[in-house]
């Protein structure tokens, strides 16, 4: 079950929100009343309520905005109960004080806004469990992906004894986003989450929508299977939509979480997250695609040569690593040569054609290599001299300055650096007057979908290939390492496009 919070400051504006709400089939909300600017009138709020509801009065040092004194929460609080909602926040200091009457449901709660304790099994055995509880809430904020981890272990223990109250345990951070989406799966009651997706109550807190449609936490039970991608930053990904929707066109029991883990964090996360959360999967980026190699048990021969992995699946303790980004953007490339799909045990358009890579970083060295594998001569472009040449040397192609780039006549222009990415749209890695007609022009950026530098090749009556082709190529290609089924690309592809407009349009 999803709790949408809601924090108002007009009592007028959370009954219309709270109504909003209810008409999109909400069942549970939290009350945020500490947001209320003047004193909380029960008698406006309570009576013809739309659904259950969880009230809570938060103070500052909890992370709340509560502004009377401590003597008229206390009372707030009573007078909640008294009124009979259904559940009611008391934190730990506070629960003694109040006791149980009517039917509402106490939710003694814990909060840390500093770090995650060492001991969290005695703050909840030995000082929440003893405050009449009916459910345990821990939320603290942890300072590593180890704190993290030590926070499901002891989620996972709290609520393995059904006869005692379940817990609910979540991070106050992006990087324990996860306990938000999992706690489900681990058994607790319900999850938090935000009525706005741009308006902040909690840090953490997760918009009821995406958490909903996009995450379907409702479906998610212990038998659930755990993908994601591991990147820092995360949240501007796209492949969690991919995926997900993916998932329930093929009414598959999986879900796919974005996993933003530092490079201090990456080899623990690795080493634990197979275990702590029965992850089955992973897609890689930025700034792990060559770190991950260390971790990794096999992989494909490709991943060595181009020195880049973005995809590992996970089966126990052991970890596969291949790199689709290549595959799907040469597959890409060719498609757009030979107007038609090419397999891969046919001779290649690309045989004997000049490319240009621009950009020798994780996407420039797979393209690179794919296009060298299947026949084309390459030269790779790069501002930063002494790591382009060394590439080039590596992959047995050739190097040209990032000055020189528009010198050379090519069949094949391949841009696989930023330039051009959402925000900075009307930037392009090449002039209009590089462009020739009939030339292929490839662009990794897939946000927007057509660049600045796609339109110039469109205007000169170039082939145009887009980032999106190659971000659903290597998604397709990641789907079936994943579940070993084959995905729909036409699907994809209209997931991708239409997240990409919803993004636009915030």
């Amino acid at each position: 079950m999803i709790c949408v919070t809601i924090g108002c400051g007009s009592h007028k504006r959370m009954i219309e929100e709270w109504q909003k709400l209810a008409e999109d089939n909400v069942k549970f909300v939290e009350l945020r009343l500490d947001y209320l600017r003047k004193e909380p009138q029960l008698y406006r709020l309570l009576p013809n309520r739309p659904s259950a509801v969880l009230a809570t009065v938060r103070r500052k040092s909890d992370g709340g905005n509560w502004r009377g004194s401590e003597e008229e929460r206390i009372q707030l609080l009573r007078s909640l109960i008294a009124e009979g909602v259904e559940y009611v926040d008391l934190e730990l200091d506070v629960a003694p004080k109040i006791p149980r009457f009517g039917k509402t449901k106490r939710v003694v709660s814990y909060h840390n806004m500093e770090e995650t304790p060492a001991d969290l099994d005695a703050i909840r055995n030995e000082a929440l469990a003893k405050c009449d509880p009916d459910i345990i809430k821990i939320a603290v904020t942890p300072k590593n992906i180890g704190d993290v981890f030590r926070l499901v272990d002891f989620l996972k223990r709290a609520n393995s004894d059904r006869s005692k109250p379940r817990t609910l345990a979540l991070s106050m951070t992006e990087m324990g986003f996860f306990t938000r989406v999992l706690g489900k799966k681990w058994g607790c009651p319900y999850t938090y989450a935000s009525f706005s997706s741009i308006r902040t109550i909690a840090p953490g807190l997760p918009y009821y929508k995406k958490m909903r449609d996009e995450y379907r936490y409702d479906e998610i039970n212990a038998d659930t299977s755990v993908f994601g991608v591991i990147g820092d930053p995360i949240q501007h990904s796209l492949s969690p939509v991919i995926h997900n929707r993916s998932y329930v066109e093929q009414g598959l029991n999986c879900v796919y979480l974005p996993f933003r883990v530092s490079k201090e964090d990456m080899f623990e996360f690795v080493d634990k997250a197979s275990e702590v959360l029965d992850l089955k999967g992973l897609s890689v980026t930025i700034p792990h695609k060559m770190d991950i190699m260390k971790k990794l048990t096999q992989f494909d021969p490709a991943v060595e040569t181009i020195g880049a992995c973005n995809t590992v699946v996970v089966d126990g303790y052991n970890r596969y690593g291949y790199n689709t980004d290549y595959i799907a953007a040469v597959l890409s490339i060719e498609t757009a040569m030979a107007g038609r799909p090419v397999r891969s045990d046919e001779a290649s358009p690309l045989e004997g054609q000049s490319a240009l890579v621009l950009g020798a970083g994780g996407a420039g060295k797979a393209l690179a290599y794919g296009l060298h594998e299947r026949g084309a001569r390459v030269i790779i472009a790069d501002r930063k001299i002494e790591e382009g040449e060394r590439v080039a040397r590596w992959l047995g192609c050739e190097f040209c300055p990032w000055d020189e780039r528009e010198g050379y006549v090519v069949q094949v222009l391949a841009n696989c650096t930023p330039i051009g990415m959402f925000p900075n749209v009307d930037e392009s890695p090449m002039s209009l007057k590089s462009l020739r007609g009939g030339m292929i022009v490839f662009d990794a950026v897939y946000n927007p979908e057509t660049t600045y530098l796609l339109r110039m090749a469109k205007e000169k009556e170039c082939r145009v290939v887009s980032g999106v082709d190659m971000f659903v190529g290597q998604a397709c290609f990641q789907f079936k390492l994943f579940t070993g089924k084959p995905a729909s690309a036409s699907f994809m592809r209209r997931v991708v496009r239409n997240a990409l407009s919803a993004v636009h349009e915030d």
